[in-house]
């Protein structure tokens, strides 16, 4: 786990503005709808990201990070490719965005 932990903060440093990796190779995504799991909203800090890969790991295998004014969110997430669908699940999750990978797009719901 740790040099897994090590491995995605260096992700992290590299991709400042947001990634979205499958776990446990750190293979980038590079299509769909990131939508993020209620379960890990507010995940911060190496807590967070250790509760972030083992509920990714538990469930779809994929995980995320974004920056927001110098804060990193970590996230486990689904990866949707309907549009209506990812909003749909993006409501059920309680997110106030989705984001659509290919056209780097974040989109309010």
């Amino acid at each position: 786990m740790e040099a897994l932990i090590r491995r995605i903060k260096e992700i992290a440093a590299e991709n400042e503005l947001g990634f979205t990796i499958r776990l446990p190779n750190c293979e980038f995504v590079t299509s769909g709808y990131v939508v993020a799991m209620l379960d890990t909203q507010n995940s911060f800090g190496d807590e967070g990201l250790r509760r972030v890969i083992e509920m990714a790991s538990d469930t779809t295998g994929i995980m995320g990070g974004w920056n927001d004014d110098g804060l990193f969110y970590w996230d486990a997430v689904y990866i949707i490719h309907n549009r209506e669908r990812a909003i749909e699940l993006g409501k059920a999750n309680e997110q106030i965005a989705i984001y659509h990978i290919e056209n780097d797009d974040v989109i309010l719901i």
